[in-house]
């Protein structure tokens, strides 16, 4: 299916530049995660890790044909994410531009799970 395609997509564009930007003490991440902490790299430890799991679905789904073990990366890892992108609004507010994202994101994440489980509602 190519919306998960392209939600997987989305997380490894996007989590790989910002534990990389993190990693590099970017000021652009300063502003936003705060000063360099211990924190902040474990946030980038666990966005690279986002990274790696869907890399591995778009290989499995493209360069293997193996679609089901895709689609079974993003049943587990997409909820998680939602989760906490959603809870990042409740913990941190609306003005922050990572909120937002990650807002975007979980809109991304569950049109792509419903239009996975409930395909018929997308016809």
């Amino acid at each position: 299916m190519l919306l998960v395609a392209l939600s997987h997509l989305v997380n490894v564009i996007i989590v790989t530049i910002i534990p990389w930007l993190i990693y590099r003490n970017a000021p652009s991440m300063t502003a936003v995660y705060g000063p360099d902490t211990p924190a902040r790299r474990i946030l980038a430890c666990l966005y690279a890790t986002i990274a790696l799991a869907s890399a591995v679905a778009l290989f499995c789904q493209f360069g293997y044909g193996l679609a089901e073990v895709s689609m079974q990366i993003a049943l587990v890892l997409f909820p998680l994410q939602i989760a906490y992108k959603l809870a990042t609004a409740f913990a941190v507010g609306l003005g922050s531009p990572v909120v937002i994202s990650n807002l975007a994101i979980a809109g991304l994440h569950s049109a792509s799970l419903a239009a996975f489980l409930w395909p018929q509602a997308w016809i």
